[in-house]
């Protein structure tokens, strides 16, 4: 079958989907609770205690509670688009890396960079370029933006949740475009019954595409009050297959060990630290790619230390507040081999990037009156980026030494500094209305040591001599609301503002990654974006639906320009604004039987020259099939695809075909097979089943190279994966 008969099959059943969902729309009965006048929580309460004979129908307002307000709040009830991703969905994928368990998430794109390696990419926007923020257990983790989701192992994770959209407001610098707070396990159950120690084999995986290996041993401690929790990672792939052949350089090596402690003196109060440490082995597989360009991170190391204070009904006034303070330091050594030079040289290049070190935390209160709730605070961080150092050896055919570079500085040390004072209140007059108001202020500080980097040019010490201190306030604001006219339609809107503060990386850092040259630019300006919201969630007892279409205008934009195909630098390229939408949703045809589907595109402009940003996906989404046994056993089908992207900057990629992939996932609790094996779950799973070769468009490629598996990177091919999870 050719690609336009699978994209047109592919759209003619997401359109009929959609046709069949609206039918059931048309004919469904407005429930009885749409005239009762009490608030969202209390419906949601009410609907899910009927009909206790069978399944519960989805309640009219969704239980599920996310952090997107910074404290716990019904999904329902926040305006902002929100995704969660539960411990189901994370076991059921490939325990490769977080990256590939985010693919599913509504407008979600994955910039893949190896087997390991890659960046999620939000509304056409990255975190490589620090307009999505990854937070860990609520605090910003800001240390190496091309790497920092290899630095998590999926069997440490509870649960993932994604805002798509503006977050700057509440959670300060850079989160522009989306954010991503990754939860982390805890110890399960009682602290206040008797004292117990449980060892236990928590997970183990394997994926045939690069022969994986994945387990993870636990220690939990539960009683006294105390609570803990002690986890050892392990994982070792191969290098992956692509539909075209092996991926060079692909393969990885990960060990870690997380520890969670904590203590409860009483049910309301709780003291914490966490600790961990990690080890990372890998190859970069982005283009160009070996054998031309062969990279290793031979390690990269991450040690953080973190302790944290949680206390409810604190007084009348004050029903919560949360506190916490963490030290990160990263290091890292990388190798590289270059082939790429016209006259046959090779280039050794080792490579210490030192640091940086973070320090960071926050204090967050929330009170509640009456149907209203107000979250406040200050968080803060403290970045200190030293220059890398490297080393550099040109050998000729013949294998003589011509030209060796002692190690040395590269670029200038820097430092930043980031505190805000934010606001939050939420507002809940009646089950029909909903109302949301946020502001923040930072301080953003950052200063270039004025030392200059040995065999530094003259030319960008003079730019550096004039922007050695920057200092920089933003104030950001949002507002956003629910309207249900009916119980079963919400409408909801935003407006929010946002900005990104240039990191120490834009203004100094230069160097070398593969055959890519980036030169610093320290007079970089911070920038900004309004954005506008509107959408719809529908919630039928057998339909979910939510819907949303964005606008945003930024001013400020920095991005690369190419001076050379392989030397680019960042500038403010000014204005340019993205729109778009997503919408997902689920439908139940029957109690064991049900599809759930997504669908989202993003179109982005530089409004100075008219071209089309780069990098932003085209329309893209998932239609899947899953049918559920009452023994615990379950069986999905799902269908990915995107169409083909056309609108493109020719200066900087180039048209990418579309694609289709099936892949099918199935999964058991083990108990029906033996009562030794009740807390275990077995999931299976064939990733792209049909072995399709394909592109994920938002990958990153260099058009001075010609197209290659790595250049850019394939997608992995067929694999069948194993997974074998645990609960206390």
């Amino acid at each position: 079958m050719s690609h336009d008969l699978h994209r047109q099959w592919i759209v003619n059943l997401f359109l009929a989907l959609l046709v069949g969902s609206f039918s059931v729309i048309a004919s469904a009965q407005t429930p009885e609770s749409a005239t009762k006048e009490e608030t969202p929580a209390a419906a949601a309460k009410a609907e899910t205690q009927e009909n206790t004979e069978v399944a519960p129908p989805p309640p009219l307002v969704e239980e599920m509670t996310v952090t997107a307000t910074r404290f716990e709040r019904p999904i329902d009830l926040t305006p902002k688009a929100v995704t969660v991703v539960d411990t189901q969905e994370i076991h059921a994928r490939a325990m490769w890396n977080v990256q590939s368990i985010l693919d599913d998430v509504p407008g979600l794109s994955i910039q893949r960079a190896g087997g390991i390696d890659g960046q999620p990419v939000l509304r056409g926007m990255s975190s490589n370029d620090t307009r999505v923020v990854r937070f860990i257990d609520g605090d910003r983790f800001r240390g190496r933006n091309f790497l920092e989701y290899s630095l998590l192992d999926p069997n440490e994770i509870e649960r993932i949740e994604v805002i798509r959209g503006p977050a700057a407001t509440l959670y300060g610098s850079d989160a522009m475009n989306g954010l991503v707070n990754v939860i982390t396990r805890r110890a399960e159950g009682d602290p206040m019954q008797p004292f117990s120690l449980t060892p236990r084999l928590y997970a183990v995986g394997y994926s045939s595409s690069n022969n994986l290996g994945a387990a993870r041993l636990e220690l939990q401690g539960l009683g006294n009050g105390f609570d803990m929790l002690v986890g050892a990672n392990y994982r070792r792939a191969e290098n992956f297959e692509s539909p075209a052949g092996e991926v060079l350089n692909s393969d990885f090596n990960t060990r870690s060990l997380n520890i969670r402690m904590g203590y409860s003196p009483t049910t309301t109060r709780r003291f914490e630290i966490i600790a961990k440490t990690m080890s990372i082995d890998a190859g970069r597989a982005n283009a160009p790619g070996a054998p031309l360009v062969t990279t290793r991170q031979d390690p990269l190391k991450e040690r953080h230390l973190r302790i944290g204070f949680t206390q409810s009904q604190v007084t009348s006034w004050l029903q919560d507040i949360e506190s916490s303070l963490y030290v990160r330091k990263l290091s890292s050594v990388l190798r590289s081999v270059t082939r790429t030079a016209a006259n046959g040289n090779v280039e050794y290049r080792n490579t210490w990037v030192i640091g940086p070190v973070e320090i960071g935390g926050k204090l967050l209160a929330r009170s509640v009156i009456g149907n209203s709730v107000l979250s406040y605070g200050v968080d803060f961080y403290d970045e200190d980026a030293p220059s890398f150092e490297d080393d550099v050896h040109i050998i000729a055919p013949s294998g003589a030494t011509t030209l060796f570079d002692p190690r040395s500085k590269r670029v200038r040390d820097a430092r930043q500094r980031d505190i805000g004072a934010l606001a939050h209140y939420d507002f809940d007059p009646s089950q029909r209305w909903t109302v949301s108001l946020g502001g923040r202020y930072d301080i953003v500080s950052t200063d270039i040591s004025a030392t200059p980097a040995p065999n530094e040019d003259p030319a960008l010490s003079a730019v550096f001599a004039r922007n050695l201190s920057a200092r920089d306030n933003a104030l950001t604001g949002s507002a956003g609301l629910i309207f249900r006219p009916l119980a079963m339609l919400h409408l909801v809107g935003n407006v929010s503002t946002a900005f990104r503060h240039p990191t120490t990386g834009d203004k100094s850092g230069s160097g070398v990654v593969g055959a890519l040259l980036t030169l610093p630019e320290a007079e970089l300006k911070p920038e900004s974006s309004v954005s506008y919201e509107g959408g719809v969630r529908l919630r039928l007892h057998k339909l979910n639906v939510n819907a949303t279409a964005f606008r945003s205008e930024y001013e400020d934009l920095i991005g690369f320009t190419f001076l050379t195909p392989t030397t680019r630098k960042r500038v403010n390229v000014g204005k340019a604004t993205v729109t778009g939408f997503e919408i997902d949703g689920s439908y139940a045809m029957t109690n064991s039987l049900a599809w759930r589907f997504n669908a989202a595109n993003a179109r982005g402009t530089n409004d100075l020259n008219g071209r089309p940003l780069p990098n932003v996906p085209p329309l893209n989404g998932l239609v899947a099939l899953r049918h559920t046994w009452p023994s615990e056993m379950w069986l999905e089908l799902t269908g990915r695809w995107s169409l083909d992207k056309n609108r493109i900057d020719p200066t900087q990629e180039r048209r990418t075909d579309g694609y289709q992939t099936l892949s099918i996932y199935g999964g058991t609790d083990l108990a029906r097979w033996s009562p030794m094996l009740k807390s275990y779950r077995l999931t299976v799973g064939i990733d792209n089943l049909t072995d399709e070769e394909y592109v994920n468009p938002v990958t990153r490629e260099l058009i001075g190279f010609p197209i290659t598996g790595t250049n850019p990177l394939l997608e992995p091919g067929r694999s069948l994966t194993i997974n074998l999870t645990a609960g206390f």
